[in-house]
């Protein structure tokens, strides 16, 4: 996170389009989950989730997450710390409803991948897995908020200078 904080100053977090938030959330998310859930649902998603969560989860994650990255962005302009390292704790904490859901609810401390582990291990990695993940999203972004600005500079009619 410091040399995310480095890189993305405060001035150019609160410039970033909401739209680019949004679409980054939307974007790495969904990508995120439709890549765990192809490459672990053998020996892990199927043994406490239906069939259709495979299609589910990443179609679901670019509604939920794009809403909860505009949220994170909101909370993140309005607090007066460092709105990059606001944005990245919030979305560590975020982890540990999602994760507490993972737990209690569909008790996946009983997968043999899982088993033997407690709730806080899961809470702790978890949240400094969201840090870097919420990061991740933020530098793409940046990336995004570059290609928005572009696109409108290039759809933007240039008025020739008559003489």
């Amino acid at each position: 996170m410091g040399l995310l904080t480095w890189w993305v100053k405060p001035s150019t977090f609160r410039s970033l389009r909401w739209q680019s938030i949004g679409i980054a959330s939307a974007l790495f998310w969904s990508l995120l989950a439709a890549v765990l859930i192809s490459s672990a649902w053998d020996f892990y998603y199927t043994l406490f989730v239906p069939s259709w969560y495979r299609l589910a989860a990443p179609l679901g994650a670019i509604v939920l997450y794009g809403l909860l990255g505009l949220g994170i962005r909101w909370v993140a302009v309005k607090l007066p710390i460092h709105p990059v390292i606001t944005f990245c704790l919030i979305g560590g904490f975020e982890s540990i409803p999602e994760h507490a859901v993972g737990i209690y609810r569909f008790d996946i401390l009983q997968i043999p991948l899982l088993q033997g582990d407690s709730p806080i291990a899961i809470f702790i990695f978890a949240f400094f897995e969201y840090i870097i993940f919420w990061g991740m999203t933020l530098l793409l972004a940046v990336g995004v908020n570059r290609l928005l600005v572009r696109f409108k500079a290039d759809a933007t009619p240039t008025q020739e200078v008559r003489k």
